[in-house]
């Protein structure tokens, strides 16, 4: 009852759902990018291509297993075609800001992280609308009259993804060193609060037309989330990486830009339905995510507490 009367209240405020998706998310989202391109030194990109067994590995996970993987959940859960749009949305927007800040959290590759973030910003916009497309008319929602333009929605992404994180990174080069270490915290914590703000109002704003909290729906988000994470550090740790790679990896394949599905579902697609599940994932992921980083600091912890007795 009372998170009804806060989509009234958003609503009356002028903040209705659709301002919210359509003109708020994409600045935000862009914003986001930007603090992210901000913060990106050369060093970031030079030391992971000293292994780029790590890189190649890491983005054929999210790339190529990450869309499978979503499919085979497709075909094993009964997810509405618009759920399940949804799901297999999320498997084609990998990384974004959350993973590099996770990554940094479970004291994982940092640079690594930050690379396949970046080769996911660059890949995103061209490869999503081309596989998108045909996950549409897979599903049988072409012959309804949804589709995905390839180039509109291709100069869309570029316009919230790689042009801010490119815009970020030459404002660095322009700033001083001493300009920059006063600017950059503030930005972060600013992008990353009105980022929250504008889930959680989205979330609020929709709260009639989300699943309940043991729907198939949720099943199915913490399914992907949980599995995609657990296919990362197993397949990281077959090909005998470093811990800390390990973690990256397990991260980075985990660990979406639900900002990126929640602006194409919601603004170019304009399905709420198929936005819901994005939108679900946003906030679902942080709990294997924050598992995740706990079972990283207790193994650390035990670690350092064995060396000592030793």
């Amino acid at each position: 009852m009372c998170v009804y009367r806060s989509a009234y209240s958003f609503q009356g405020a002028g903040m209705s759902p659709e301002w919210l998706s359509q003109v708020l998310l994409p600045w935000v989202l862009a914003s986001v990018m930007m603090a992210m391109g901000l913060s990106l030194t050369k060093s970031d990109f030079a030391r992971p291509w000293r292994h780029p067994h790590r890189l190649l590995l890491g983005a054929s996970l999210q790339i190529l297993a990450l869309p499978l993987l979503a499919w085979g959940l497709v075909m094993l859960l009964p997810l509405s075609p618009l759920a399940a749009a949804g799901l297999l949305l999320v498997s084609l927007v990998p990384g974004g800001a959350t993973s590099n800040m996770f990554s940094y959290l479970v004291q994982g590759d940092l640079a690594l992280s930050v690379s396949l973030t970046a080769i996911a910003a660059v890949l995103a916009p061209f490869t999503l609308p081309l596989v998108m497309s045909w996950n549409l008319d897979v599903l049988g929602l072409s012959s309804t009259g949804l589709r995905l333009p390839y180039w509109h929605t291709v100069g869309q992404l570029l316009l919230v993804t790689l042009v801010p994180v490119l815009t970020g990174m030459l404002l660095r080069r322009m700033l001083t060193p001493a300009i920059l270490e006063w600017l950059l915290p503030k930005i972060k914590v600013l992008t990353g609060v009105a980022m929250i703000s504008v889930v959680t109002a989205l979330f609020v704003s929709h709260a009639q037309r989300l699943p309940s909290l043991f729907s198939i729906e949720t099943l199915a988000v913490l399914l992907m989330c949980m599995l995609s994470m657990t296919l990362g550090y197993q397949v990281a740790r077959r090909f005998r990486l470093p811990n800390t790679s390990v973690r990256a990896i397990t991260v980075e394949v985990g660990v979406q830009n639900a900002g990126v599905a929640m602006m194409v579902a919601f603004t170019l697609l304009q399905q709420p339905g198929m936005g819901l599940v994005p939108l679900l994932y946003g906030l679902l992921m942080n709990v294997p995510a924050f598992l995740w980083m706990f079972t990283c600091l207790w193994r650390d912890r035990q670690l350092t507490a064995a060396q000592q007795r030793s």
